[in-house]
């Protein structure tokens, strides 16, 4: 089936406020898993109705060649049945994305390394929605490559993502926190993963020179492993004059990293 304007201008009516959320998420992650979408979108249903729901949904999306299930693969981990699938935009998702974006989404092309990777940031975000919704902070930004990059100069530097959360203290204090993000997969050792460092403080460098009251962004290296975050905290102790500006967590508790800003 070719996908036309008409097909798209009677589909458009049909999907929901829920439906085009779903779209712009996907979109701008590239990849999803079934699980994912049902955090993000299916969370205040009950717990018997969830997983329907959900499933019906994604079905429909999928039926419509909004999504399209890439690679007809599970992941692996505690995740089951199709909460596992991996969902990206189909062709009729891809045109509709620009009625709810004004930034350009480029479709997912199956490449075998970058799936965990596009996850685990994926991962992140939907983390720190839930961590939103319960209401431990307010999370006021969450960007994605490339428009987490920042140009300087001749130079780009290029953060796995840029977030911003905002906090009331006791005191009702108000406390807002930026972070660049670098989601790290062990999988960039020697001279790859050590030009990270002295990218962010050309950066940093740059961004003092050019707005010295501004508040710079806190950087932080989220690990897999503990072994890798102590390999990580060496390259950062390796620039004493500028390690308080990073910080080493882990992957699977990035908000604890995250709150000591």
């Amino acid at each position: 089936m070719s996908i036309t304007s008409s097909y798209l201008n009677q589909l458009a009516p049909q999907l929901s406020a829920r439906d085009l959320a779903i779209i712009y998420e996907v979109g701008r992650f590239k990849l999803m898993t079934g699980g994912h979408l049902e955090r993000l979108f299916f969370a205040d249903c009950s717990d018997t109705s969830r997983t329907r729901n959900r499933q019906a949904v994604l079905r429909r999306l999928t039926q419509h060649r909004v999504l399209a299930r890439v690679g007809e693969r599970r992941v692996g981990g505690a995740q089951r049945g199709s909460a596992a699938f991996l969902y990206a935009l189909n062709v009729a998702g891809q045109h509709l994305s620009q009625a709810t974006s004004t930034r350009p989404r480029r479709p997912y092309s199956w490449y075998e390394p970058t799936i965990a990777h596009f996850l685990a940031i994926a991962e992140l975000y939907v983390m720190l929605r839930e961590a939103d919704q319960s209401g431990l902070f307010s999370l006021l930004d969450f960007q994605t490559e490339p428009y987490c990059w920042r140009t300087f100069g001749q130079r780009t530097l290029k953060p796995d993502a840029f977030a911003q959360i905002g906090i009331v203290l006791p005191d009702g204090r108000r406390r807002k926190g930026s972070f660049f993000i670098e989601v790290d997969r062990a999988n960039q050792y020697g001279a790859k993963i050590e030009t990270k460092v002295p990218q962010y403080v050309a950066y940093y460098q740059h961004d003092r020179l050019a707005q010295p009251d501004r508040a710079f962004p806190r950087i932080v290296f989220l690990a897999p492993n503990d072994q890798r975050a102590g390999y990580l905290g060496q390259l950062v102790q390796g620039r004493p004059e500028v390690r308080q500006l990073f910080s080493v967590g882990l992957l699977e508790d990035p908000i604890a990293t995250l709150m000591r800003f």
